[in-house]
């Protein structure tokens, strides 16, 4: 379930300039809101029930990997971000609003899933639930991403110690070792004999959020750059080797997960190329300036209304048009399509209505 709740993590806070936003932040913030909305497609679908066993799935079993990128891509945001904080009050203040957002949408969410879903608990249960983050089902980001917050300025502390791009790499090198090699690897062994020698530690796999923070630190201090015709490519050849590892490896089953999850060293290069190819485009287009900044500001309240739109969307769509997972991939576009603009009508009247103006660049469309 984790794995398709993709999610978009709260940037306005962070106040992001114009120069950021020139060189493509707001651009690679609000492909992440749209990947995110796609790769809940997968979730709520017959997806991973479904063999793989035709042309048709194998193309789905490519986006599915595509999209697994987002909550990746936003940590790393995150670091390139937010590596100049302070342990202050009013860094940690910002907190609230966050809270403050993510409760409003928990008891939106619990309505719906009393007078849509027909779902019947007690109030003791739904309470639990907004404190669990379970009465938004795609409020587990924001009970990690919470974690992250918190820590944040002293993992700056550790990025502003590492003072060569040598002892960095060596740093992110060891992450990689630590997070993204045992979860590919011990994915494969656990399906291959051959693979039973690369089996690696597994203790801490889950710090993979960490990794993606500090590899986003890395390029803000030292930018790397890259041809994006070589990046775009590499990202091709990265998908089509999940793809094919998929594939092999259902051998006609339903989906078999060998590649690992967000902290997968597949995942980690995918994520980084992706990074690559988008994070300095330069935005021209005042009009779209102001469509991504619109965006991007809405970018929790997105998120997590997104639950409520993807179960309108698609408790609809399983009930009157799904035939078959073949058949369902070409609603595709208009379920994403629907389930975005539900949220992006809710999140902006919701703004409207509250008025919070975290971000002092951005206006408002």
């Amino acid at each position: 379930m984790r794995a398709a709740k993709i999610c978009c993590i709260l940037k306005y806070k962070n106040g992001v300039n114009t120069h950021e936003e020139k060189n493509g932040f707001g651009y690679n913030k609000n492909l992440c809101n749209f990947v995110c909305i796609r790769c809940t497609f997968f979730y709520h679908t017959e997806f991973y029930r479904v063999p793989v066993t035709d042309k048709n799935m194998i193309i789905q079993v490519a986006l599915k990997w595509l999209f697994t990128i987002c909550v990746p891509l936003f940590i790393m945001l995150t670091g390139y971000l937010q590596n100049e904080k302070k342990p202050e009050i009013k860094y940690f203040k910002k907190l609230i609003p966050i809270l403050g957002i993510y409760v409003f949408y928990s008891v939106l969410s619990i309505i719906m899933r009393i007078t849509y879903l027909n779902e019947e608990k007690s109030l003791l249960s739904w309470i639990k639930a907004i404190l669990v983050f379970d009465a938004d089902k795609y409020a587990w980001y924001i009970n990690m991403y919470i974690g992250l917050f918190l820590l944040t300025p002293f993992l700056n502390m550790i990025h502003e110690g590492l003072n060569s791009a040598k002892d960095y790499r060596i740093f992110l090198f060891i992450l990689i070792f630590l997070t993204g090699f045992p979860a590919f690897f011990n994915s494969l062994a656990s399906r291959t004999l051959i693979f039973k020698a690369l089996v690696f530690t597994d203790w801490w796999t889950m710090i993979y959020p960490i990794t993606y923070y500090f590899i986003g630190a890395y390029i803000k201090k030292y930018p790397v750059k890259i041809s994006r015709k070589v990046a775009t490519l590499s990202l091709v050849l990265i998908i089509a080797l999940e793809t094919w590892l998929t594939v092999f490896y259902s051998r006609n089953s339903t989906f078999v997960n060998v590649i690992g999850d967000y902290g997968s060293i597949l995942i980690v290069v995918e994520t980084v190329l992706f990074f690559l190819i988008f994070y300095d485009i330069e935005i021209e287009s005042e009009r779209m300036k102001k469509i991504l900044s619109t965006v991007s500001v809405l970018s929790l309240d997105l998120y997590l209304c997104s639950y409520i739109s993807d179960k309108l969307v698609y408790v609809f769509l399983m009930k009157n048009i799904f035939k078959s997972q073949q058949q369902i991939i070409f609603y595709f576009v208009f379920a994403v399509s629907a389930s975005f603009t539900i949220a992006f009508v809710i999140a902006f009247v919701r703004y409207k209505a509250v008025r919070l103006k975290p971000v002092k660049n951005f206006k408002i469309l």
